[in-house]
């Protein structure tokens, strides 16, 4: 936790903070914690950036539909464990959270979600932005997570500051794409898709399955949301502009 309160502080030290209404740090009280207690409350965070905004979360898969599965674990059961811990992040800022399906029975297990459903459905919410869990797939030496969007300014700068989160958490590289994924399509809102990893790399789908390693991914991909969100604050011209990854220092 100490790790990711420096690591939040660097950030903002370098980002416009004449943007921000008060200052954006945690709040902690530092309690003792045996190790079988696992589901202690975590810090509350404060900030007025998540304040008030809807943000749906889309567990990709689900039902019969388990996605790609790697030696230990199917892609559907680590997007939804993600997506929670995802949800945890937000809702400790002050977000309103919304999920496609938000717990293992929610679809069953003889009904495939399909794609058309959960775009009509998140399209209803009226939210202000999608965030899609997925877990990638490939030659087991493939590894680390990518961030995906299809069109706009608005999802190409949310996609590409939370996947340099990632690059940061993960020492990685890999670059920010275009994906022509339905959800993303037919979104009405800033939209991406979050591949957290690949299930089947052996090494990859160990750390997936952790819970330490789900916290971890997880603060990373909110603080990436924060960063876009401050752009939200700034004039239209620079949002038409390259990403400005010189206001980033590490």
């Amino acid at each position: 936790m100490f790790h990711r309160r420096a690591h939040l502080s660097k950030i903002l030290g370098t980002l416009a903070l004449t943007l921000l209404v008060g200052s954006f740090l945690l709040v902690s009280t530092v309690q003792s914690e045996s190790s079988s207690n696992r589901n202690a409350q975590l810090p509350p965070i404060a900030g007025d950036l998540l304040r008030g905004r809807t943000v749906i979360i889309d567990p990709g898969h689900g039902g019969w539909d388990p996605g790609a599965r790697g030696k230990n674990v199917i892609e559907a059961t680590i997007n939804l464990e993600v997506a929670l811990k995802l949800r945890t992040w937000l809702k400790m800022a002050g977000a309103r959270v919304l999920m496609t399906w938000n717990h293992p029975r929610a679809i069953p297990a003889t009904r495939k979600y399909r794609v058309y459903e959960r775009s009509h459905w998140i399209n209803a919410q009226h939210a202000d932005v999608l965030i899609d869990i997925h877990c990638n797939s490939g030659p087991a030496a493939f590894k680390n997570p990518q961030t995906f969007f299809w069109e706009g300014s608005a999802s190409f700068h949310l996609a590409h500051d939370v996947q340099e989160e990632l690059q940061f958490f993960t020492h990685s590289h890999r670059d920010v794409k275009r994906i022509n994924q339905y959800v993303l399509k037919h979104a009405h809102i800033p939209a991406i898709n979050v591949e957290i990893g690949y299930v089947t790399n052996p090494h990859e789908e160990r750390l997936l399955m952790t819970s330490a390693y789900q916290d971890e991914l997880t603060w990373y991909i909110f603080v990436g949301m924060e960063r876009w969100l401050v752009k939200g604050r700034w004039p239209p011209g620079m949002l038409d502009a390259p990403p400005p990854t010189d206001l980033l220092v590490r």
